[in-house]
């Protein structure tokens, strides 16, 4: 199996797809910000306590970050298809019965599953992903911004902030979010349309390397 092509094509489907869903909720932001038509203020500026249209605005701006989450949820999702399907790909290379022990060996593998087959890669297929021109480390802030989107939820917001152990590791990491930081809020993750861009370029450079060991 072609495993690098489908993974583009996954890939650049949900580029694609965050570009189209987003549009509606950029232009509300835009026309709010630029007071045109239908958000036209016509308020008297003595009786003006907020900006207009704010409940607006950051509804626009809460949908935005919940369709970056879901979209690097699922390029991150896509990274751990492409191991498993590369794994199987391997194995069916040299018959179903490799394929069966290279999943036994994953799974006697200690860590968690993306150490499994860091290890697995290198001590079973001689593939040492430190030479990678990806850092490993970027790989797995991704992961870990994956893991918070998904299991640090607060009901009250639909900011998503990094749990203890994954600021310790990427304080200032690519999916946190500069504006936050600045007011004295580190840790709050932001996906926007750049970041998703250098997430998808992260795990298809790591997996073009995986294809060439």
């Amino acid at each position: 199996m072609d495993c690098i092509y489908f993974l583009q094509a996954r890939l650049q489907l949900i580029l694609k797809l965050y570009d189209s869903a987003s549009q509606p909720f950029r232009d509300t932001k835009a026309k709010i910000e630029k007071g045109e038509d239908p958000f036209i203020d016509t308020r008297n500026p003595e009786d003006v306590d907020e900006p207009a249209f704010l409940t607006e605005w950051q509804e626009a701006d809460n949908s935005l970050d919940v369709l970056g989450h879901l979209c690097l949820c699922f390029i991150q999702g896509s990274l751990k298809a492409y191991l498993e399907e590369r794994i199987n790909d391997i194995g069916r290379t040299f018959g179903t019965a490799t394929s069966e022990e290279l999943k036994r060996r994953l799974a006697a593998k200690r860590g968690n599953w993306f150490e499994k087959y860091r290890l697995l890669f290198l001590e079973d297929l001689n593939i040492d992903w430190q030479n990678s021109p990806v850092p490993i480390p970027d790989v797995e802030h991704l992961n870990l911004t994956r893991d918070d989107i998904i299991h640090n939820v607060d009901l009250t917001t639909t900011n998503v902030g990094q749990t203890e152990q994954h600021a310790g590791r990427f304080p200032n990491g690519l999916f946190t979010d500069d504006m936050w930081a600045a007011m004295g809020i580190p840790g709050i993750i932001k996906v926007d349309a750049a970041k998703l861009q250098k997430a998808v370029e992260i795990v298809l450079q790591f997996c073009q390397f995986l294809e060439s060991g």
